[in-house]
């Protein structure tokens, strides 16, 4: 786990992060399966992409394709705001699942929490106020 896509599991020991992913229920989808619709209730859960790709849609445009070793929904760890994308698996996609509130404690734990926040929430403003 040293993509700079995982971003938010910097600073984790393996063990730590080893505990996380036991925490976290994986989850499979078939191909054009929707995993969340844009303006949907946050289930409090970020995904991690194990295998296959998804495509990423905001206002019904693809503005992305995420593959294994990705993560998306991760503003759900900070915020409980609406999914802000509609995420679609391009192909049999299998995903790790995990939760707000365990993902909070380990960062917290760990004292890395801040840190984390902030890494979420400028990635949150790139995503949201670049010029793409």
């Amino acid at each position: 786990m040293t993509s700079n896509n995982l971003y938010i599991f910097e600073g984790l020991t393996q063990k730590e992060i080893a505990y996380f992913v036991m925490m976290s229920e994986t989850l499979q989808f078939n191909k054009w399966s929707t995993i969340m619709s844009e303006g949907d209730e946050s289930d409090n859960r970020a995904y991690l992409i194990e295998s296959g790709s998804v495509d990423i849609y905001r206002q019904n445009a693809k503005v992305a394709t995420l593959h294994a070793g990705d993560i998306f929904g991760e503003m759900a760890l900070i915020t409980n705001d609406p999914r802000s994308a509609k995420i679609v698996a391009s192909t049999p996609t299998e995903v790790l699942a995990f939760a707000r509130d365990e993902f909070i404690m380990l960062c917290k734990q760990s004292g890395i929490y801040e840190d984390i926040r902030k890494k979420i929430l400028m990635r949150m403003k790139e995503n949201f106020y670049s010029d793409k």
